[in-house]
């Protein structure tokens, strides 16, 4: 009696390793269980490869592109329909706002431009982009990049070029012109930041000191506005500390 006991003990108390086991396990491997079934099934299998193709016949001037950072596909990641999946070949279209994928790695020539509406967010590298849905009247809807400031405060960046044609040796090319919009999450509130006078208005009592970052970091503004808003509101949250 003794020693049946002591077997259903046992079999009781491996059975519960298992779970626990299996759970950890179900949680661990939840992302690299999408790159196994892109790489083993097919990526003609996943849940996001009915988008239109990405076409692209411009001609431009220099090294320009339409592209965000580079015209190069690098490794990053979605959120599809509320799944996530990496391990993705992906680049960002700032011009048409669209993320473009390249399904089969280096073996084919197919791209498609992923389906906008069910994305949640994706990351290229170290970035990550949220597709901001609201329709508001005061900025544009669309992808955005996050950067967390503090526990209620966002700072999003949109990123986008504007196309021109420019004569060169008596042929069109085009030129692109890169631009902005900052978005400020404040408390779960949204504000278009574009211009100082925004910022002093959600943050009264730090309008000298705004207005000091403002005058010493002007030539960053100028050369890489992105950076300089980041830093910017960085610096007005150590303000807060």
């Amino acid at each position: 009696m003794k020693k049946l006991q002591k077997k259903t003990c046992f079999i009781f108390l491996f059975g519960l390793f298992l779970n626990i086991y299996n759970i950890h396990s179900q949680n661990s491997n939840e992302t690299s269980t999408y790159s196994w079934f892109d790489k083993n099934i097919g990526i003609e299998s996943l849940d996001f490869k009915n988008g239109p193709a990405h076409l692209n016949f411009d001609k431009m001037t220099g090294d320009q592109n339409r592209y965000y950072a580079t015209g190069e596909f690098k490794k990053g990641s979605i959120n599809y329909n509320n799944q996530n999946y990496s391990d993705l070949f992906l680049k960002y279209d700032i011009l048409m706002d669209e993320i473009v994928l390249k399904p089969y790695a280096e073996t084919n020539y197919t791209q498609i431009n992923l389906i906008k509406e069910n994305i949640l967010f994706f990351k290229i590298g170290t970035e990550k982009f949220v597709n901001l849905k609201e329709n508001s009247a005061n900025y544009k809807s669309g992808y955005y990049e996050e950067t967390l400031i503090s526990d209620n405060v966002i700072l999003y960046t949109k990123h986008y070029k504007r196309r021109n044609n420019v004569m060169r040796d008596n042929i069109f090319m085009l030129e692109f012109v890169m631009g902005y919009d900052f978005v400020l999450s404040k408390d779960n509130k949204f504000t278009l930041v574009n211009d100082k006078d925004e910022i002093i208005k959600l943050y009264p009592d730090k309008k000298r000191k705004i207005n000091d970052f403002f005058f010493m970091n002007r030539r960053l503004k100028k050369d890489d506005p992105a950076l300089f808003m980041k830093n910017l509101m960085k610096y007005i949250n150590n303000l807060n500390l």
